[in-house]
């Protein structure tokens, strides 16, 4: 395996800490304490999977996914690693039923620009 391949395998705690919204990278390593993650001293630095780091990121997105919606929560799941916002909202405005453009109370308006504005 090269250095290449490992760089791609592994991130550091400075990377992870950016991805965790963390301002320090040994807020970082405390995060990858406390989901069991392994360290990896390299030189200096210290690295982790990042394998390991994704599942632990997208493990309250999944758990969401499959309480909301148990019958097709992979196919969200996927669109949501695609990052395809279209096909998640037509997939999730099936299940759930909206009322596109009707009015569902009635407002009593005040002022006189109120009235005129509520009659176009």
């Amino acid at each position: 395996m090269n250095t290449n391949e490992t760089n791609e395998k592994l991130i550091e705690m400075s990377e992870l800490s950016k991805m965790i919204r963390a301002r320090d990278p040994r807020t970082a390593l405390k995060w990858c304490e406390n989901y069991n993650l392994p360290i990896i001293p390299i030189g200096k630095k210290k690295m982790t999977y990042r394998f390991l780091v994704d599942i632990e990121v997208d493990r309250k997105i999944t758990q969401l996914l499959k309480k909301k919606y148990p019958e097709n929560w992979e196919e969200l799941y996927g669109y949501y690693k695609t990052e395809d916002l279209n096909s998640y909202l037509l997939a999730t405005s099936e299940e759930e039923n909206y009322t596109e453009g009707k009015i569902t109370s009635r407002s009593n308006p005040k002022s006189s620009f109120a009235k005129a504005f509520s009659k176009t």
